[in-house]
């Protein structure tokens, strides 16, 4: 992020990993049926709510806030998605989920509020934004199960419509190619392999395949990951609201996760 436009980066990541990951697919497996305009279509909404508005969104703003306290926003990306769920379904969340919730959301408070300082309120509401839109998309593509739409497509064209976007905000006029470093084009590399390849895909696989409050865990235990790698790589204090944080999102992730798996009893509907 410190030497390479946003958008510009966000599109080239998943430009190339989708454009990877299609020419494995056709390597590898047996040719499929190309996509309907429809599917196509799902796959673009999708692609803009979780790439280009989700994504790139939170890549502008960590331009200008601390990583601490974006992380303490998104922290309202799984409380999206359970309630968003929630409103789809006209159902309520069971209790031991909507228990999760507010027990997460106190973990990681514990958790990144030490570091977290004075933000702008116009790049909060923009990570704000960002978070509803991934929640939005997460929903969204549950609506499609067509097994020739993959993730690989999802990326190619969130990453070209991240591109045209960086374009249209002039990011290309204040980018310079000498000026990259090594560290980001390690970054990038990583993102593009581990942040993309594996960890989109398997996301884009989870969203279709498990229930919403299941998949909603991934934004209690990316913080926990985040602080083990900071200690053991970056050699970071581990203090005690970062053991105390830790332990109340595990908590609300086995919270959650029985909430989901006992969701048909628990819940009841809004709607009749």
């Amino acid at each position: 992020m410190r030497t390479i436009p946003p958008y510009l980066m966000t599109g080239v990541r998943f430009l190339i990993a989708g454009a990877l990951l299609l020419l494995i697919q056709r390597l590898v497996s047996k040719p499929t049926r190309a996509p309907s305009r429809g599917e196509v279509f799902h796959t673009a909404v999708t692609a803009a709510l979780l790439i280009v508005i989700g994504n790139g969104l939170l890549c502008v703003a960590e331009t200008r806030v601390e990583s601490g306290t974006a992380a303490l926003l998104l922290a309202s990306t799984p409380i999206f998605m359970v309630l968003l769920d929630a409103a789809r379904s006209r159902r309520l969340p069971s209790v031991p989920a909507m228990a999760g919730i507010v027990l997460g959301s106190i973990g990681i408070v514990a958790l990144v509020g030490r570091r977290s300082g004075h933000i702008d309120p116009i790049f909060a509401s923009v990570i704000l934004v960002a978070s509803l839109s991934w929640a939005l998309g997460s929903i969204y593509a549950r609506q499609n199960e067509h097994r020739s739409v993959t993730a690989a497509l999802e990326m190619t064209i969130g990453g070209a419509l991240s591109l045209v976007v960086g374009l249209l905000l002039g990011e290309a006029s204040h980018f310079e190619a000498r000026a990259i470093t090594a560290a980001s084009l390690w970054g990038m590399l990583w993102l593009i392999t581990a942040g993309a390849m594996v960890g989109y895909t398997a996301y884009a696989y989870a969203v279709r395949s498990l229930p919403t409050t299941t998949v909603a865990t991934y934004g209690y235990v990316n913080p926990v990951i985040a602080v083990i790698l900071g200690a053991t790589l970056l050699h970071e204090n581990v203090t005690w609201n970062v053991l105390a944080g830790g332990a109340a999102i595990v908590a609300a992730v086995a919270l959650i996760l029985f909430g989901s798996r006992h969701a048909v009893g628990a819940r009841s509907p809004l709607i009749e």
